[in-house]
């Protein structure tokens, strides 16, 4: 039987309004990250790659407050240089004023180019870290992320999100608070992603989770307009970005994916 498509187009109409796409890079430079096979969409042929793209970017209405984010199997410098321009346009066409974008930490010092080339088309830029947990150990030793020792204060001065990554076998319950904590201190906005199962051998640790929905740390975040909690297959969760990365005709809740919760960028 052929897979369903993923879904690669949606809108966010809750804490943040944005419309949201799913579009293929060329491939993930670092792809070290062992929990994450997000990277497998990807199709190094650039010319296949641009008109796959453009065809998701025809969905973007600026429905959403003028504001789009993008999210790719790598990071968005890693698009072919074709789909730039069509997102160039797309904004313009659109009317889009602010885009998300998200970066691999190794691309940190080329954010201001990024950003300086969508200002000078009127377009703000805000950019988003995969750091997954700001604990060196199991961010480095057990994830891969090839951060090294970033300091917090030091990934909050060059984005302004960041990828949390939640639910893991592994983790405990502290160390996902004092993620969160540090996280919410240090960017405007947090993205709480809850490991969804997939074809790696990471486990969702179904205890570690279930602590999390009960525990007060939640019942704070769960309206907090700094925070989004994305778990597709809990109905505790409050956010799911619109199915993006899941398959088309899935239902929202119980759904395994290609695209798991925390990307690896």
């Amino acid at each position: 039987m052929k897979a369903s498509p993923l879904k690669r187009y949606a809108e966010v109409r809750d804490k943040y309004p944005r419309e949201v796409v799913l579009l293929r890079s060329v491939g993930c430079s670092w792809g070290r990250c062992p929990f994450c096979d997000y990277r497998h969409d990807a199709d190094r042929n650039a010319a296949r790659c641009v008109g796959f793209n453009r065809e998701i970017l025809k969905s973007v209405r600026g429905s959403c407050n003028g504001t789009l984010q993008i999210i790719d199997s790598a990071s968005f410098n890693e698009l072919p240089a074709g789909t730039l321009f069509d997102i160039v346009e797309t904004c313009a066409r659109a009317q889009i004023r602010t885009l998300v974008l998200e970066q691999h930490w190794s691309y940190r010092d080329t954010l201001r180019s990024v950003r300086d080339t969508f200002a000078a088309f009127g377009v703000a830029c805000k950019f988003i870290v995969g750091l997954e947990s700001f604990d060196y150990g199991f961010r480095e030793t057990v994830l891969k992320k090839g951060m090294g020792r970033v300091l917090p204060e030091e990934a909050g001065r060059y984005f302004q999100w960041a990828n949390l990554l939640c639910g893991l076998e592994g983790q405990t319950l502290g160390m996902i608070e004092a993620d969160i904590a540090e996280g919410l201190r240090r960017f405007e906005r947090i993205i709480v992603n809850v490991f969804v199962p997939n074809s790696t051998p990471f486990r969702r640790d179904e205890a570690l989770v279930e602590a999390f929905y009960r525990s007060p740390l939640f019942a704070r975040l769960r309206d907090s307009p700094s925070a989004e909690i994305l778990d597709i297959r809990s109905p505790l969760a409050p956010d799911t970005l619109g199915g993006i990365g899941y398959p088309e005709a899935a239902p929202v809740q119980n759904r395994e994916s290609l695209c798991p919760a925390g990307n690896g960028i």
